[in-house]
């Protein structure tokens, strides 16, 4: 026993000394210490919740707990991101602590003991860790739950599934999709002779931590909503006739959260034709969704299938934060870590020794949270980051091979072979690298940040290098075209936004802001043509209307104009152009009349 506590405690020590020194390899480092989106997102609610909007205003729109762990954070120690880091390492530590419990709960502490050893060692963890994103607490929720279910399913009492329930709870308001596992779990909760019992504190314990939410999104915002407004949506972005499995805005050009829940609204209540309230949001994109899968199963399933095959695949596919790039910048995770391909293959090698050793019911815990995990996952749409809390009891399958190389059975058993030739595998597959920098990808971003730091010659320069890299890229063309402008280039502004026209044709800002080069160059047809277009796509587009506004004055319609302008401040009353463009026309009546 002492032996044993020696290792769990040289494995965590490892482990932090890891995460401290990544985090000191990238500390100024940009995504880390220059936030942006999701993180940028989650650090200004956390410092509006931390100001004393602590109820807030509206219904969630995006899964609740994380923002208000910063803002309690924020609130102890300040506003800085170093006290978040240092939250998410210690935090990820006690996770690696719970994962070894959980396999000495099954009764394979060898295995939890090397499931913790390969957590220590997991390079996306490290990532993951010292970025503000929600999914390094998640990980150690999930490690905490695998541990309650484990003991819960030893001993069979309903306190203990009660606690495995309220943990499940905790981990729904920080990913909304664990929800989906809920019924999945409760099963392993019946017990033979048939009780329900065990089940029902199960399903209690994970409802009780959703209801002070399900009340207050019902007081601001009068839907009773157990996480956030954001599940039918998200729905959809997986689900559709367009959907390749990966994220996909549903208006092409607006990711950031903010206009992603706004333009979400527009679309639907335009839609409808009248005001909607959150709940009704979503489900209005829920029903799209299953319309669409109803009338073409075929397309569905394939899908699904494909979303199957994309979390399964071993390199890690980015969104705005690239693990391959962040490789680059720390020499903690350029160390020959461990990687998913290298999981995954000792993980099916676990499971097959489960199967050979008919121990399916003692390992319920882990291959149960690890398939609803992954189900509950590929139903929405697919992100490296969205299967990462997925890989905890991944882990504790992957060590159960390597755990048979250190069994005191004749060496020549066919389940220590299985083990060693895993193991081989698995350490091949670690020393090569699964996952290339997607330079577009990255380039983009830190023209962004550059953008928001005023520097404009670097933003281009970035911006130009993103374009190089994949020429097709939409949001590169705009922010080209849109530097161009500011500087009176209309010429070159029209070449980045046809070009951007070409990839996104459907998107509102590319034909406004088209329009308003033509306006700007003289050609009053085409920026009609393309005005019109974008008020066609988005009849709420306040630049759009402001430059038909101004077409229209150009032309000597003031009729149109002041009808045109009449929209816009109906929209914004207090768009301070459409007032001033409002007095103008106002004048210019005037002088037509005297």
């Amino acid at each position: 026993m002492q032996r044993r506590r020696l290792i769990l405690g040289a494995i965590l020590a490892a482990a932090f000394a890891l995460r401290l020194g990544h985090w000191l390899a990238v500390r100024h480092e940009p995504f880390v210490a220059q936030l942006i989106v999701d993180s940028q997102e989650y650090d200004r609610w956390a410092q509006e919740i931390a100001s004393g909007q602590w109820i807030g205003t509206r219904v969630f729109e995006q899964a609740p707990l994380y923002p208000y762990v910063l803002a309690a954070a924020y609130k102890v120690a300040g506003h800085t991101v170093a006290v978040v880091y240092l939250l998410q390492i210690v935090a990820s530590i006690f996770g690696l602590w719970a994962l070894a419990r959980a396999g000495r709960a099954i009764g394979q502490e060898d295995a939890g003991l090397i499931a913790a050893g390969l957590g220590a060692l997991y390079g996306p963890f490290l990532f993951y860790d010292v970025l503000v994103l929600k999914e390094s607490l998640a990980v150690t929720t999930v490690c905490f739950l695998l541990w309650a279910l484990a003991a819960a399913a030893a001993s069979g009492r309903p306190s203990r599934w009660l606690v495995a329930g309220g943990v499940l709870g905790v981990l729904v308001l920080l990913r909304e999709n664990a929800l989906l596992t809920v019924p999945f779990l409760a099963l392993l909760a019946v017990r033979r002779p048939f009780r329900l019992a065990p089940a029902g504190a199960f399903v209690l314990g994970a409802i009780l931590p959703l209801v002070p939410v399900a009340a207050r999104n019902a007081y601001v915002g009068g839907d009773l909503l157990p996480t956030s407004a954001s599940g039918g949506m998200n729905f959809y972005i997986g689900n559709n006739a367009t959907a390749d499995g990966t994220f996909r805005p549903v208006v092409p050009g607006k990711q950031i959260p903010a206009l992603e829940q706004q333009e979400s609204r527009r679309v639907a209540e335009v839609a409808v034709g009248h005001a909607l309230t959150p709940g009704e949001v979503s489900s209005w994109w829920m029903k799209r969704s299953l319309t669409w899968a109803s009338a073409h199963p075929g397309a569905f399933v394939l899908l699904q299938l494909r979303k199957v095959g994309l979390y399964w695949a071993w390199p890690e596919l980015p969104d705005t934060f690239d693990y391959a790039w962040m490789r680059t910048r720390s020499f903690v995770l350029g160390l020959p870590l461990l990687q998913f391909g290298t999981v995954s293959l000792l993980a099916i090698a676990g499971f097959g020794l489960i199967l050979h050793r008919r121990t399916l019911g003692t390992w319920a815990p882990a291959w149960a949270l690890a398939g609803a995990w992954m189900l509950s996952t590929v139903v929405f749409f697919l992100l490296s980051r969205y299967r990462l809390p997925g890989i905890p009891p991944l882990l504790l399958l992957a060590a159960l091979p390597l755990a048979t190389l250190f069994e005191g059975r004749a060496l020549r058993t066919r389940a220590w072979w299985s083990g060693a030739v895993a193991a081989g595998l698995a350490i091949a597959v670690s020393l090569v690298p699964a996952s290339k920098a997607r330079a577009d990808l990255v380039e983009y971003n830190l023209g962004r940040l550059a953008q928001e730091k005023g520097d404009v010659a670097e933003a281009e320069k970035r911006f130009a290098a993103a374009l190089d890299a994949n020429p097709d890229m939409f949001l590169a063309s705009m922010n080209l075209g849109t530097i161009a402008a500011g500087r009176h280039d209309f010429v070159r502004a029209r070449a980045f936004f046809e070009r951007a026209a070409a990839s996104e044709p459907a998107s509102d800002d590319v034909q406004c802001n088209l329009g308003g080069v033509y306006l700007a160059l003289g050609d009053l047809p085409s920026a009609e043509a393309h005005l019109n277009r974008a008020l066609e796509l988005n009849p709420r587009n306040l630049l759009a209307l402001q430059n038909e506004t101004v077409l229209l004055t150009r032309r000597g319609d003031l009729t149109g104009a002041t009808a045109m302008n009449a929209r816009l401040l109906a929209l914004d009353p207090e768009n301070g152009a459409g007032l001033r463009m409002r007095d103008r026309i106002a004048e210019a009546s005037k002088g037509l009349g005297s």
